[in-house]
């Protein structure tokens, strides 16, 4: 180590700006580590964790009864109570139209808040989602050509429907509300236009019925992961009608989807028929 002492005390202000630069360089890098990357990811993961917090018991209350209005009605669909009654028709639009705000409560809420920096974060996004992938996208039938397959789908933009409540903040329409406005405001009818469209024609329509199967379950995916991140003891996973799926590769993804969801691959059929709700 001769040779480093001699060489300090020859050049001992090179050593000393040397010295400086370096714990410069290591000094910045450190505070834009901490300040520029650490900071802002907790900061992101917190405000994110506060958001759901908030949100997460009527989402997965939503989420749950917009499953089981699913399942019933794909269970009961040669019924054709959906056409037939007024109330299973107002009941069945409200269930997703509940949904559906809370989900955009959740978007406008989060805003610039990415959750998915965390896999936990990824998981929640791609769940909230999966609805939309079953209905308006191509999701379940890639590679199948045909144009059925377009014109069975419910176009994203028309699920931005908001039944929230423009005198309270965080706070959704009641079925009776919903009821009033939805036979009294024309405007506001046209919105479920297309979701109408689409629910009269499940019975005749084997692509329609598939989404709407494929829609149950994803809806039971997010319910299984919101009630882990409760802390609820759920119990073994429920996933309705698989057997009545038209479509071998929607039931191959589906599948797939599901184990990877939860740590046991095995489901039941989980609607019971002629639940009229």
């Amino acid at each position: 180590m001769g040779w480093l002492t001699d060489s300090f005390e020859q050049y001992s202000v090179a050593w000393i700006v040397i010295s400086a630069f370096v714990g410069g360089v290591i000094g910045s890098a450190t505070k834009f580590l901490f300040e520029d990357v650490f900071r802002p990811r907790l900061g992101l993961r917190r405000d994110a964790k506060a958001v759901l917090a908030r949100f997460t018991t009527p989402l997965m209350r939503s989420s749950e009864t917009l499953e089981r209005q699913i399942n019933n009605f794909v269970l009961n669909v040669d019924e054709d109570w959906y056409r037939t009654s007024d109330y299973y028709r107002l009941s069945t639009l409200y269930s997703f139209a509940e949904y559906l705000a809370w989900v955009r409560l959740i978007e406008r809420r989060l805003g610039f808040i990415a959750i998915e920096h965390s896999d936990a974060g990824r998981r929640l996004d791609r769940a909230i989602n999966g609805l939309f992938r079953a209905i308006s996208s191509f999701h379940y039938f890639r590679g199948i050509r045909d144009r059925a397959v377009a014109d069975s789908a419910v176009p994203r933009r028309l699920f931005t429907v908001s039944i929230v409540r423009r005198d309270a903040e965080d706070s959704v329409l009641e079925f009776s509300e919903f009821c009033v406005r939805y036979v009294n405001d024309r405007q506001f009818r046209r919105w479920f236009d297309a979701l109408d469209v689409f629910l009269a024609a499940v019975g005749d329509d084997r692509f329609r019925r598939d989404r709407l199967i494929a829609a149950g379950a994803n809806l039971r995916i997010l319910v299984q992961l919101l009630e882990r991140a409760a802390g609820l003891q759920g119990g073994e996973q429920q996933v309705a009608n698989l057997d009545r799926l038209r479509h071998d590769q929607v039931r191959a993804m589906l599948d797939k989807e599901l184990a990877d969801s939860t740590r046991s691959p095995t489901w039941r059929p989980g609607a019971r028929k002629r639940d009229r709700r």
